[in-house]
């Protein structure tokens, strides 16, 4: 499933996309939205996939088995051949494009703010006094 705080990003990240793709539909022209949609959507691919991957590898490290993390390599491949044609072939604006890939680090930092402002569960008054 993925730690609370991965959820969450992941969930900012669909968010954020969805908002910037919103906005440039009503604001720019053609090539400008499908770049930032295009751009939106690998990026919330990529962390999805990502998400998955490192589920996966710390469940395989837990049990002993160590060769999912070997996965990542394809992924990254897969990423990065994916920016190519989708910045080579198809009419986009790039730096719309780069702009809705970027919403990744949005979603990081939103999530790290968030987590660093919420009271720690260790910190939660339970009525018992341990010290």
């Amino acid at each position: 499933m993925g730690s609370p705080s991965i959820l969450r990003i992941e969930r900012i990240n669909y968010a954020l996309g969805a908002l910037c793709v919103l906005i440039a539909l009503l604001t720019q022209e053609r090539a400008a939205v499908l770049g930032v949609a295009l751009g939106a959507g690998l990026t919330c691919l990529n962390f999805y996939v990502l998400r998955r991957l490192v589920v996966k590898w710390t469940a395989d490290a837990a049990a002993g088995r160590g060769r999912s993390a070997v996965l990542m390599l394809p992924k990254m491949v897969g990423l990065m051949a994916a920016v190519a044609l989708i910045v080579l072939l198809l009419p986009i604006d790039v730096i719309a494009f780069t702009i809705g890939y970027s919403i990744f680090i949005v979603s990081i930092v939103a999530e790290t703010i968030y987590s660093g402002m919420r009271p720690s569960t260790d910190d939660a008054p339970n009525g018992h006094d341990h010290g």
